[in-house]
């Protein structure tokens, strides 16, 4: 299911003409991250907003397909698993993402 909401969202974005340069690539998905914050629910489960996910999410893909690398939308049945495949990727090439977590970003 979150999925198919991902690929629902990314149809346009990836198929557009609008080119991004990346470091606007790279502070969207800074911003995004930065909201992934957890919150504890009244039964004292941790939740993040699966609206807070998929901009994440689309941001990371949109990052990682600019510096070539490879996703699969499939592979977003298990959200964690795959967003983590592809912070994997991007440190390989060079891009931390976890450095900038102490950054305030607007």
């Amino acid at each position: 299911m979150y999925a198919q909401l991902l690929e629902a969202a990314l149809r346009d974005r990836l198929g557009s003409d609008r080119p991004e340069a990346k470091g606007q690539q790279l502070a969207e998905l800074l911003r995004c991250r930065s909201r992934l914050t957890p919150s504890t629910s009244p039964n004292g489960r941790v939740v993040v907003s699966v609206a807070d996910q998929l901009a994440y999410d689309i941001a990371l893909i949109e990052f990682a397909h600019g510096v070539g690398v490879d996703f699969d939308l499939g592979a977003f049945d298990q959200p964690l698993l795959e967003r983590g495949r592809l912070e994997q990727a991007l440190v390989a090439r060079g891009v931390t993402l976890a450095s900038f977590d102490q950054l305030v970003i607007p």
